[in-house]
């Protein structure tokens, strides 16, 4: 059996070959559909045929056809671009970049020594391991790193980000670096990314929040372009074999192919459309139904004065994580307005088992968060996802209804009006607006 590094190398091998391998099957089908069938059959049959011209109908066909063909090879190319220049990488941690540079180095000395002497291999190797301060890998190959605090500004600026139990965010020890909500380290890559859906050798890397959208598109397009080009086949097959008792094998093999990626396409546009409905990668359906997401909510600046006053105390009822995390546990001298407004105190809060945060009101929401928000980003390939922009200071990605009730049970916003406390308010406004 191979092992998980041999297992890699075979995908990263396999995720190079097959880009133009389908490059070639699509000439192929559009030179089967073109020349034998639309030019030598169609438009001007060949003498063995003793068939009338049919302009009209061959016509149409290549005009849907090479218009299939350009939405598909425009989608393909625009998920390869963003797949292998913009993969959604997060950044390195600093000690894994001392590591690689430390493992750099050591190569290169092992060739310079290579080129110097023709000594025997096991007299070549390097006995210094790489120093501790730039970092190193154990015996398994593994990256040994220390996690510190570095890097949790981008987290705790924020009103919601994921975390574990002690408020901290998930820590890669592969990559030395907190994870990025929704972020999953890609074995193949050895790379964190962000919102990563799968690694998928038929477009050549790993398909995260840069590239969903364009792979949802290409598939799409894939199972329309091969679902007319097997109907087209299919009917102009049965239509020779009926009238001369042949067959052309060039439509034979397109029906063969065109069926074949049709299925497998068409079932991809499903089940990725169903992911974008529910606001989920592939990686994240895989749990969907019992997943906990623990997440640290921002505790609002008026809870916290009442935290130290003797007035109106409030007591919480649940964990609280303060950062930066250098900050100790607040002394009468800390509790001035100054000092709580430098603070970030969050509210270590746990989802129901299968609820997602990000989940928005309905799958349309969460559609257009994927898609865009008009019909043309829907379907060509220009603007990039608007779940792609982190910029919002609440969160990483948009917050559904759970966040809403989390932070409502846990009276960090006001419960919501009933109909009778909406009526009541509403005369009390009348009353007031015509008292004197």
């Amino acid at each position: 059996m191979a092992g998980p590094d041999a297992q890699k190398r075979a995908n990263l091998v396999v995720s190079r070959i097959i880009p133009p391998v389908l490059l070639g099957i699509v000439v192929y089908a559009s030179y089967a559909i073109t020349k034998p069938l639309c030019i030598d059959y169609l438009l001007h049959p060949l003498p063995s045929y003793n068939r009338t011209p049919r302009v009209g109908a061959g016509a149409a066909i290549l005009v849907i056809f090479y218009l299939l063909l350009i939405l598909l090879i425009a989608t393909y190319l625009r998920l390869l671009y963003n797949v292998i220049k913009n993969p959604g990488f997060l950044p390195l941690g600093a000690d894994r970049v001392k590591i690689e540079k430390a493992e750099d180095s050591e190569k290169s000395q092992k060739q310079r020594r290579r080129r110097r002497s023709r000594k025997p291999r096991d007299a070549e190797k390097v006995d210094a391991p790489v120093d501790l301060e730039q970092g190193t890998r154990n015996s398994a190959g593994e990256t040994v790193c220390d996690s510190d605090s570095s890097g949790l500004e981008s987290f705790y600026t924020k009103d919601v980000f994921v975390c574990q139990e002690d408020g901290r965010p998930p820590y890669c020890s592969a990559c030395c670096q907190f994870k990025a909500d929704r972020s999953h380290h890609c074995r193949e890559l050895d790379r964190c990314v962000r919102k990563m859906d799968h690694f998928c050798p038929w477009v050549g890397g790993v398909v995260s929040e840069t590239s969903f959208k364009f792979f949802i598109q290409f598939v799409y397009y894939t199972a329309t372009f091969c679902t007319f080009a097997l109907i087209v086949t299919a009917y102009f097959t049965a239509e020779l074999k009926r009238n001369t008792g042949s067959v052309n094998a060039h439509w034979c093999v397109c029906i063969g192919l065109s069926g074949l990626f049709g299925l497998f396409t068409a079932g991809m546009t499903l089940s990725s459309l169903q992911l974008a409905a529910l606001n989920l990668t592939t990686i994240e359906n895989l749990s969907r139904r019992s997943v906990v997401w623990t997440l640290a909510i921002r505790v609002p600046d008026h809870l916290l004065a009442r935290l130290f006053t003797m007035d109106s105390p409030w007591a919480p009822t649940f964990r609280m994580v303060t950062y930066p995390l250098e900050s100790s546990t607040p002394t009468q001298a800390q509790t001035t307005e100054h000092a709580v407004a430098e603070r970030h105190v969050f509210a270590i809060l746990h989802t129901q088992p299968g609820e997602n945060p990000f989940s928005l009101d309905s799958p349309l929401k969460n559609m257009q968060q994927v898609m865009g928000n008009n019909i043309i980003d829907w379907f060509l390939p220009l603007k990039h996802s608007p779940c792609a922009n982190h910029s919002s200071q609440e969160s990483a990605f948009a917050l559904g209804p759970v966040v809403t009730r989390l932070k409502q049970e846990a009276g960090l916003l006001p419960p919501p009006e009933n109909g009778l406390e909406r009526q009541h308010s509403k005369h009390s406004r009348r009353s007031n607006k015509h008292r004197p």
